[in-house]
């Protein structure tokens, strides 16, 4: 409020100090707040994507570089993020590499649950066996997963619950195994030692396939032609001790 006083011929007037501001309305606060940017929460089509992105990034990190040094900052930057990112949804290195083995083993259900094996003889089913089994076991993605379950499966550290997570793991495979044999075996199927020698000889082949690849002198044959043929002659020299234990039974 402002005073007026006259001095001689001269008037002067007072100001009163400004009033200090109240304490906020709850009007003006509610305003506040809708004039501030709001902070929406990821979708979960967006988590799901970003983690696909950081698995990916492993498996290309381990490929390149070989598991322990695919770091999680090397892992972090091929995938765009930042290692507080890997941290909220993995939360550990091990976590990480668990999902990346979880991830293969679902593309292995997927592929084996659609698979059957057909051919009029068993040397044909054998080779049918062997490109059902050689779509998953010759693809190189499969060396990095065959990298973390060495690596976890034999350090000494990894945790109880994630090597629970590995047996049910393999054995959720074996099931899916054991069905392909016996379309393909038959009868013979039923005689363990067969089955798991023929299983470890087609998946050693498409191992091995990826191996031969990367030598110079792969180049003697299109790699195509070369293991459809190979393919084929591991059949036809499996098919005989097949059919002659399926015929002791």
């Amino acid at each position: 409020m402002a005073a007026t006083f006259k001095i001689g011929r001269v008037t002067t007037r007072a100001v009163s100090p400004a009033k200090a501001p109240g304490p906020p309305t709850a009007a003006g606060t509610a305003e506040a707040r809708r004039a501030r940017p709001s902070r929406t929460a990821p979708s979960a089509a967006a988590e799901t994507a970003t983690r696909r992105r950081m698995i990916d990034a492993a498996v290309e990190c381990i490929l390149e570089k070989g598991f322990y040094r695919a770091s999680t900052n090397e892992i972090a930057r091929t995938a765009g993020v930042s290692w507080g990112v890997i941290q909220h949804h993995f939360r550990t290195r091990e976590g990480l590499m668990l999902a990346v083995l979880q991830d293969g083993a679902e593309k292995f259900f997927e592929h084996m649950s659609r698979a059957h094996v057909e051919g009029d003889t068993v040397a044909e089913r054998i080779d049918h066996l062997a490109e059902i089994l050689s779509a998953h076991y010759g693809d190189p993605t499969f060396l990095a997963y065959l990298q973390v379950q060495l690596n976890l499966d034999h350090d000494p550290a990894t945790s109880a619950g994630v090597r629970t997570t590995m047996r049910e793991v393999a054995e959720r495979s074996h099931g899916h195994v054991r069905r392909l044999l016996h379309e393909a075996l038959g009868e013979a199927a039923a005689t363990p030692e067969l089955a798991t020698t023929v299983f470890l000889a087609l998946r050693g082949f498409a191992i091995s396939q990826q191996l031969q690849s990367t030598m110079a002198y792969d180049s003697v044959a299109p790699r195509a032609l070369r293991l459809a043929r190979q393919r084929k002659l591991l059949a036809q020299l499996l098919a005989p001790y097949v059919e002659q234990v399926a015929c002791g039974r």
